[in-house]
This record gives structure tokens, sequence and C-alpha cells, in this order.
């Protein structure tokens, strides 16, 4: 299989089991604490990627344009405003529900993606997003509500905000590494290390000015955070790897396979039980990858 679908499947499992660990975290600390502790915690291993990177492939530092830049704050803001998002959103709902209505990036990134920055699928690639989208319809629970009330909550407005500051990162994400003309590895790599820091600086500093007692309860929490900052590194390498290689849609249909190990978690660690609709939802959403990966 190709390298991207790889670097997708070990991104798609570390960030099952990092969201595992902030709805844990959430329930400590303040949700811009859990927030924070995805990048906190993965800045110098993420900079030390970035030297390994470097010294593989043996290549400088590349140059950082105003281009990169203002791709890579913007990605960091996207992504800052989706965890928050998400993060929310698990106080809401159990957990597997929550990741689901996030994977509502995937349609976004190639609708997004078509339109802005003519990134065309093919039809096939549209059907597997499509299949996909609907498999996520099928995980929304039926609401009480009747009529066209029904279709709108709190729940799946924050999973929609999520899904689409989750899409906009990964295609702004992409442009940044695009724009740098290197290696891709290297490319992702400084991408990676560049947005964290700037992630770190600009929530770090809203932090300390809003709710400073927070940074003292994530050091008490030391060993959870910093487990979340790992899983988030390791995720963030193979999404940023992987749209640097290919379509992010594709990437993020691939990506759907986190649900099943979102459902998963939730059964074994949090005890949450699933209805048969849900279960078919999955269904469609396998469907929607094996599509995906025949295509590959």
């Amino acid at each position: 299989m190709s390298t991207w679908i790889w670097l997708t499947l070990m991104a798609a499992v570390a960030q099952a089991f990092r969201s595992a660990g902030q709805k844990t975290l959430s329930e400590r600390v303040s949700l811009w604490g859990t927030t924070f502790a995805r990048y906190a915690f993965a800045l110098p291993l993420a900079w030390v990627y970035l030297f390994l990177q470097l010294q593989w492939q043996d290549s400088e530092l590349p140059e950082a344009s105003t281009t990169f830049l203002l791709y890579s704050l913007g990605a960091g803001l996207a992504q800052i405003a989706a965890t928050a998002f998400i993060v929310r959103l698990f106080q809401l709902r159990n957990f597997a529900i929550g990741i689901i209505y996030s994977k509502s990036e995937a349609v976004l990134v190639a609708v997004l993606g078509a339109l802005v920055f003519s990134q065309v699928l093919s039809w096939a690639g549209w059907v597997s997003v499509l299949l996909g989208m609907v498999g996520l319809i099928f995980l929304n629970p039926p609401s009480q509500q009747k009529g066209l009330r029904s279709l709108f909550s709190m729940s799946a407005g924050l999973g929609l905000a999520g899904g689409f500051c989750f899409a906009v990162t990964s295609l702004w994400v992409r442009q940044a590494s695009l724009s740098l003309g290197v290696d891709p590895l290297v490319a992702s790599a400084y991408t990676l290390a560049t947005t964290i820091s700037m992630q770190i600086v600009l929530l770090g500093g809203f932090i300390l000015f809003r709710e400073p007692h927070t940074l003292g309860k994530l050091v008490q929490q030391w060993k959870l955070s910093s487990t979340v900052g790992f899983l988030s590194l390791v995720g963030s390498i193979g999404w940023f790897t992987a749209f640097s290689l290919q379509n992010p849609a594709l990437v993020k249909t691939l990506g759907q396979v986190e649900c099943f190990f979102a459902l998963l978690l939730s059964t074994r660690l949090f005890k949450e039980t699933h209805t048969l609709r849900e279960y078919c939802g999955m269904g469609l959403i396998l469907a929607s990858v094996i599509l995906l990966l025949w295509l590959a």
C-alpha cells in the first residue's frame, strides 16, 4: 500500500487514543487546559523529530516564506478552535459520538479543497466521501424534536464547527508544506514544529492571562498530559506527512477508521453502549474506507 495510507492509519489510531486521554483530562482541568496539553507536551518532541529528518535527508532548515508562516498560523488557530469544540462536545455527548461528529471534516475537506484549492476528486473518490457522510448521518441519534428543528442541536453544531475547523487545518497544512518546495518529509516536519510553536505562544499566553492556575493543574496531571501530548505528536506526524503526499479529502476519508477505535475505547474504557443504528453507520463508513483503499 502507498505510504500515505500507512501514515493515515497510524494517525487515526494515535488520534483515537489521544482523544480518549483528552476526554479523561477534561474531567480534571479546564477546556483550554485540555486543549493546551496536546501542544505543550508535544513541542520538544516535534523539534527533535524535525532535527532527525534534517539529518536523515541531509538537508538544511527550509526558508520560511510569508506564505508559509501565514498558512501555518491559520492552521494552528483553526486546530486550536477545532480541539476546543471537540473537547466541549465530549462533555455533552458520549466519547464515540463526539469523535463521529468531528468526522464531518472529510466531506468538508473535499468540498473546500475543490472550491478553493482546485483539489478535484474523481467520481469514485466523491462516492467514497459521500458514503462515509451517510454513515455519519446514521450515527447521529434521532432527536426527540420534530420537523427541521430535529436537524439542529448543540452537539451537532459543535461537531460540525469542529469538523469545519479541522478541515481548514488540513487544507492549510498542505498549502504550508507545499509552499516550502522541499522534500515532503522535511516540509511536513518543519510545518509541524512551526505550527505547534505558534500554538504554544498563542494559547499559552491566553491561559496565562485568563486562568494561570490551569498550568499548575496540568503539571499535577503530567502523566496523562504528557501521554496526550505524545499521542498528539504521533498523530500529527502522520496527518501532516500524509497531507503533503495526497489530497487531504482522501486522507481524511480513510482517517474515518478512527471511529472504530473510538467505538472500542468507548465500550471498553468508558462503558458506553451503542445502538443498532450506530453500528449500521459504522458499516457504511467501513464501506467508504474499503472503496477508498480499492481505488488506491
